[in-house]
């Protein structure tokens, strides 16, 4: 670990804006290219946000949706080109470039600048996003130091411990998180839902039982339970017909929606191919995962609402610790249809929930600015693994960050800083930047002739 101690002399054209020599040329190229792609991100973001809303177009609310553009281009855009500045000028103060100010430090401050910009309902829907792909970097981070080991299928015990709480909340009266209750009432709909659940239990309160004495009886055995579960509606189950029929039914109605979603998605990111070869049609209608993400979704709401019914007949009541079954045997869809990042996403959102529920109650305390903190540092964290371990960087987020800046992401110099022992340079073939011989050192012209050389 010594040479991470290490202090790099290289300019900031030798080691991080190879593409031009003049860093405030650098950061004005970097500020135009993220602007360009920013606008094309958020344009298709906020567009498809408004149709979804189905809001009727007003020139009040169209006001405020170019607002809002604009703010999240320019909190992206200042993302990127304080980047470059902070990179430059703390170079220039220090005179070197170590292991911290190579990239995180810059990410920091220009990540925690940045944000400020963007509206504060979506820094936390942003933060969520960065500490969930931050978190994957580090358990391959983790994995490629062999410090810990591969676990199979680790996203479906993530899945089925944070569905169990949501689980949990979904049939509480007092929800953790209103927006994670009402995705999950998309899928298993708001039968089960808390309140619904005790609407049902009150009015079935005050009126006659619809099962008889004897199969009260039975109840006690749950083999009876589980056949009783099979052929007929318990008393404060919210559904109309058998258990078996609105479970099944369910199963159906989830599998063709998992499978058009899924299909949908396929049509979409294959548009432009679909237009040159028609015929490619046929092969996405009979990709797997459109069948994989069927059944995921089918398992996912007929075990959370088939849970939940057994829970009735054998226990002979109603209550909302049955949805932490419910949700973790329901959690189980993961392994039909294998999401690694959308279970940590949820993860961390279940982690949220609670600790926002924890503050409300007086039991936490709120840390003031978590959120813009959480934000920055693991922002930071992402553009130090781009640039010193891009190896154990997340595929798709390396992907929008060399979209972002046009390819200048990957024009860093990372052969410069194998010295620090992390293996910067794998996945680069070796070829350096072109750099214009008058405006870099001696002593780095004679390590790039080395360099040359070995490589001829």
């Amino acid at each position: 670990m010594g040479s991470l101690s290490k202090l790099l002399t290289y300019s900031c054209y030798e080691l991080g804006h190879t593409w031009h020599p003049n860093c405030y040329h650098a950061c004005f190229e970097i500020s135009l290219l993220t602007f360009i792609e920013s606008c094309k991100i958020y344009g298709v973001v906020y567009l498809v946000s408004a149709l979804i809303r189905g809001k009727r177009i007003s020139p009040e609310y169209g006001k405020k949706l170019l607002s809002d553009f604009l703010r999240s281009a320019c909190f992206l855009t200042t993302n990127g080109f304080l980047y470059i500045g902070f990179f430059c000028v703390i170079r220039n103060i220090l005179q070197h470039v170590n292991v911290i100010t190579a990239s995180f430090l810059p990410a920091f401050f220009a990540s925690l600048t940045a944000v400020m910009i963007e509206r504060p309902e979506r820094r936390s829907l942003l933060a969520i996003y960065v500490t969930n792909v931050a978190s994957e970097c580090v358990w391959n981070s983790l994995l490629s130091r062999g410090i810990v080991r591969s676990v199979p299928r680790g996203e479906v015990y993530i899945f089925m411990a944070a569905m169990a709480v949501l689980g949990y909340s979904f049939r509480s009266t007092n929800p953790l998180s209103p927006s994670l209750n009402s995705i999950l009432q998309l899928f298993v709909g708001p039968g089960e839902s808390g309140a619904v659940v005790a609407n049902t239990a009150a009015s079935q309160m005050s009126r006659e039982p619809q099962v008889d004495t004897t199969r009260q009886t039975r109840q006690n055995s749950w083999i009876s339970a589980l056949t009783s579960v099979l052929w007929s509606r318990h008393s404060l189950c919210p559904h109309r017909g058998s258990c078996l029929l609105n479970t099944s039914w369910s199963a159906v109605r989830s599998f063709s929606q998992g499978f058009l979603l899924q299909l949908c998605i396929k049509l979409v990111t294959s548009l432009p191919r679909l237009g040159r070869s028609p015929g490619k049609v046929r092969s996405l209608l009979q990709n797997p995962i459109n069948f994989k993400a069927g059944l995921g979704l089918a398992w996912f709401t007929a075990a959370f609402k088939g849970v939940c019914c057994l829970c009735r007949w054998i226990r002979g009541k109603d209550e909302a610790s049955h949805g932490t079954l419910a949700g973790a045997v329901a959690g189980m869809a993961m392994y039909f249809y294998s999401a690694p990042s959308i279970a940590l996403y949820l993860l961390w959102k279940t982690f949220e929930a609670l600790y926002d529920d924890g503050c409300k109650s007086g039991k936490l305390p709120r840390i003031p600015g978590s959120v813009i903190i959480m934000y920055s540092i693991s922002t930071a964290y992402l553009f130090h693994m781009a640039a010193l371990e891009q190896y154990n960087l997340k595929p798709s987020y390396w992907r929008f960050l060399q979209r972002l800046t046009w390819g200048r992401m990957g024009e860093y110099n990372r052969y410069l800083l194998d010295e620090f022992g992390l293996g910067s340079s794998r996945n680069f073939d070796g070829v350096w930047p072109k750099y214009k011989e008058g405006f870099i050192s001696e002593s780095f012209k004679a390590k790039l002739a080395s360099h040359i050389h070995a490589a001829s």
